[in-house]
């Protein structure tokens, strides 16, 4: 059987030039326009970051929980915990970087408080006396202590708009499985009639911290604690103490639990700063110079694809998958055949122990991405660090900031 060996890479290279062979080395183009912007910025990781498509970083989220009302003279008649109530909120949002992501939310819930009967009822209908009390309040009414206590109660809906930003993210490049979220923005607030107190609508401010605890690449577990401050008159009454000043403000709160679920995952492209000038001389540089081979000559087999990362990273970036997909497809239509991944580092990253681990960091990074994201059999995979000790590449130090898969052949199969 004639040994045949499919390199894509090879041939996307070669279609513009279909009548004769050529040989390119692999990602030639794109390293040495990779360098000469180094060349001309150094080593720079001033990186801006943005969303890569339309479906990438849009997320929806579901949560319930419970919310407790602080109004009027509650606490003199019990605590906060004991006037929770249960609440349930949906938002959708987007993340248009690691740091930064907005989101809308609605809410709904009730909630309940205690008040002494001396209060300012209605204050938006036109009725001559506001402190009369409403014939559908009055059985609402207690006594304890020697007080009569009226007993608010009722449902509201709430609409909040809120500006997001991970602190996780603040501190590191690199994903990790758990995120803390801070949240603040304005809102909408609106009562429902009960009680013979009419609804009410007010602004608010809505400012809240929310842990998310990744499942998957699309799914996490949220825990969110918040809380929204609303005009006097959100719960249909004003306090009339005469012997205390009102407050001008109220508010709610609680924390709810849910669950995120992230259309497309979380993804982002990285894009390096560069002066105009530079960018224009790097779009203007003159094709590669090609070696034509005669066609009698064997045909170039092509057996080494390089995953390259930034300088200290090792999270493996979106415009290196191409790499991986034409390794994946192979190693799908060869069964037998297997993989040798080696990973590197330049020296100039570190010394030379933090550029061992950095090595091993990068080639566990790919070999997970090959097995969790490509179902590869572990057992077809051999893995190696190098640090900075040995060299893929050695016309630029740089280059070796990388994970080279090798593919090796089962010499059953062309026999």
């Amino acid at each position: 059987m004639v040994k045949k060996v499919v390199c894509i890479g090879a041939l996307l290279l070669a279609l513009p030039y279909a009548m004769r062979a050529q040989e390119v080395k692999t990602d030639t183009v794109r390293v040495a326009q990779l360098d000469k912007i180094i060349s001309e910025l150094g080593d720079s990781t001033d990186i801006v970051v943005a969303g890569r498509s339309r479906s990438s970083n849009w997320f929806i989220s579901g949560a319930i929980g419970m919310n407790g009302l602080a109004a009027e003279a509650n606490r003199g008649y019990e605590s906060f915990i004991k006037r929770m109530q249960p609440m349930g909120q949906i938002s959708v949002g987007k993340w248009f970087s690691p740091l930064w992501a907005f989101r809308f939310q609605v809410g709904a819930g009730k909630l309940c408080g205690h008040s002494h009967p001396f209060n300012f009822y209605n204050m938006f209908d036109k009725v001559p006396d506001h402190t009369v009390i409403p014939e559908e309040a009055k059985p609402y009414f207690s006594e304890k202590d020697g007080r009569t206590w009226f007993h608010r109660q009722f449902a509201y809906m709430d609409f909040q708009f809120n500006l997001m930003s991970n602190v996780v993210r603040w501190f590191t490049r690199d994903e990790k499985p758990v995120n803390f979220y801070l949240f603040v923005g304005p809102g909408f607030s609106h009562t429902f009639e009960k009680q013979g107190i009419t609804p009410d609508n007010s602004f608010s401010l809505n400012a809240g911290a929310q842990l998310d605890v990744k499942l998957s690449d699309k799914l996490s577990l949220i825990a969110e604690l918040q809380g929204t401050i609303v005009d006097e008159s959100f719960d249909g009454q004003i306090g009339g103490l005469s012997s205390k000043k009102n407050r001008t403000v109220e508010g709610y709160g609680g924390l709810s639990i849910g669950i995120t679920y992230k259309f497309g995952g979380q993804k982002f492209n990285h894009y390096t700063k560069v002066n105009p000038v530079v960018l224009e001389s790097v779009y203007y540089t003159p094709a590669p110079v090609v070696v034509e081979v005669p066609a009698a000559e064997p045909e170039l087999l092509v057996t080494e694809f390089p995953v390259r990362f930034l300088i200290d990273q090792s999270t493996i970036e979106e415009d290196q998958m191409t790499n991986i997909h034409l390794v994946v497809d192979y190693l799908r239509e060869h069964p037998k055949a297997r993989l040798k991944l080696s990973g590197y580092a330049d020296k100039e990253t570190a010394y030379p122990a933090y550029n061992m681990k950095l090595s091993e960091r990068r080639v566990k990074a790919v070999k997970d991405c090959l097995v969790k994201e490509f179902n590869i059999d572990p057992d077809r995979l051999q893995t190696s660090a190098k640090g900075d000790i040995e060299r893929a590449y050695e016309e630029d130090y740089r280059w070796n900031r990388a994970v080279v898969m090798e593919i090796i052949e089962d010499e059953t199969e062309n026999k």
